[in-house]
């Protein structure tokens, strides 16, 4: 059965400054340069892609391709690399990009900070310092500023909780400092950010009557017992949901620092600091309790052996792309942008089937009263997967590490066909 999207729903690629763009001088450039042995093929992000430079042939290839929307971030090490020196030239490049993508008939929806960080602030306490509320405001108004009333789809933060748990309780990412305590900081202070940040575009918009939705980009992975008889398995699973999957969400809602984060504390700005909800989604995860997995409080990740993997050894199951829409429109009511769904697929062999797959799920989310707006792809071009390196693909363009080249998949195609006819054809 072929399914039909809504006539405005937004469809595109998503996309992050460092990993297409390259580093400039940001945390994650000096962790790459200092400590190689971190990345997993122990590349350097260098120029990455070329994005940068690329960018008009990159935009007007996606919208030929009938995507109407793109998703895309501005690297703050670029804009303001040494704290209160903004280069306009920087802001100037990213206008363009928005301007480019309204051209070509893509909606520009825009993330302030996606991992990385500049190195005056990382050197200050990066997340956890106390100014940086303030000064991730003063960089959110002056990229609103420059934007101006062409990007009305903001997000603050990608992935806030990824960011504290890879960055502050394993310690694989930079700031490399693995603790609870920092975990739990890294936690309190990205709300703080974001609340502070929320504020500062809208006052932006509001000052010259332009319109703005602000929210970040949250990652959902639920974690599911193993055996769902299980009273052990569905009680370890609890906690960890809990933390991981909503504490960010409902501190938002509540405009509280709740436990274990904090002590109920109000933020400013913080309660209601979401007009919409970014959904970054790629996979479900099977726990099960193991008393020697204290880090994971003690939900210890389980591979089913009844599911698909991706290259990355993510379970595929499109049905919980549908379980985390309906949830989180269940239990928040805010209408959501799916901000990145994608998989990590070598050959191209898994992606044209997920297309199908995942874009029906969301039909079906749709169908039973989910408000959904969008749909993004993650990602238009392999690229710098972060400690992956260039070892893992998720795009719909392979790209040549001597040339550059960049050359469609058959994926590519596809997902072509659903965003110039929006239909979902069955499979």
């Amino acid at each position: 059965m072929s399914r039909s999207l809504p006539d405005n729903f937004l469809l595109g690629c998503a996309s992050a400054a460092h990993q297409v763009e390259g580093g400039l001088d940001n945390d994650w450039s000096r962790m790459e340069r200092e400590q190689p042995e971190r990345i997993r093929d122990r590349s350097v992000s260098g120029i990455a892609c070329d994005h940068y430079t690329r960018y008009r042939e990159d935009l007007a290839t996606l919208a030929a391709m009938h995507h109407t929307a793109h998703r895309f971030s501005i690297e703050w090490s670029r804009v303001e690399p040494r704290e209160g020196v903004f280069v306009r030239e920087a802001l100037l490049h990213y206008r363009d990009v928005v301007r480019t993508c309204r051209a070509l008939g893509m909606e520009p929806i825009v993330t302030l900070q996606h991992f990385t960080l500049p190195v005056w602030l990382a050197d200050r306490g990066g997340v956890r310092c106390a100014d940086a509320p303030r000064l991730f405001a003063r960089f959110a108004a002056a990229c609103a500023e420059a934007l101006g009333e062409d990007v009305q789809w903001w997000v603050t933060i990608n992935e806030p909780s990824v960011l504290a748990v890879f960055g502050y309780l394993y310690g694989d990412w930079p700031p490399l400092q693995p603790s609870i305590r920092g975990f739990l900081g890294a936690l309190g202070g990205t709300a703080r950010m974001h609340a502070a940040a929320y504020r500062a575009v809208h006052q932006v918009a509001r000052a010259h009557g332009w319109a703005a939705r602000v929210s970040v980009a949250h990652h959902e992975r639920p974690m599911r017992p193993l055996s769902p008889r299980s009273r052990v398995q569905r009680a370890v699973a609890v906690l960890p949901n809990a933390i991981f999957n909503r504490w960010f969400l409902r501190a938002c809602t509540t405009g509280r620092l709740l436990p274990p984060v904090g002590r109920g504390q109000k933020i400013a700005a913080l309660r209601g600091s979401l007009d919409y909800l970014g959904l970054n989604y790629y996979s479900e995860q099977r726990v099960r309790f193991n008393a020697r997995r204290p880090r994971e409080l003690f939900a210890e990740p389980v591979v089913p052996s009844d599911l698909p993997l991706s290259s990355f050894g993510w379970t595929i199951d499109a049905g919980g792309l549908r379980r985390a829409v309906e949830t989180l429109w269940r239990q928040f009511g805010l209408p959501i942008v799916i901000t990145e769904n994608g998989v990590a697929d070598e050959g191209d062999e898994l992606r044209p089937r997920f297309f199908v797959d995942h874009l029906s799920a969301v039909c079906e989310a749709i169908e039973a009263g989910a408000d959904v707006r969008g749909y993004l792809h993650w990602t238009a071009m392999d690229n710098f997967e972060w400690a992956e390196g260039y070892s893992k693909r998720f795009g719909l363009f392979s790209v040549d590490r001597e040339t550059l080249e960049r050359t469609p998949k058959p994926s590519a195609a596809v997902f072509a066909e659903i965003c110039g006819t929006r239909t979902v054809a069955s499979a």
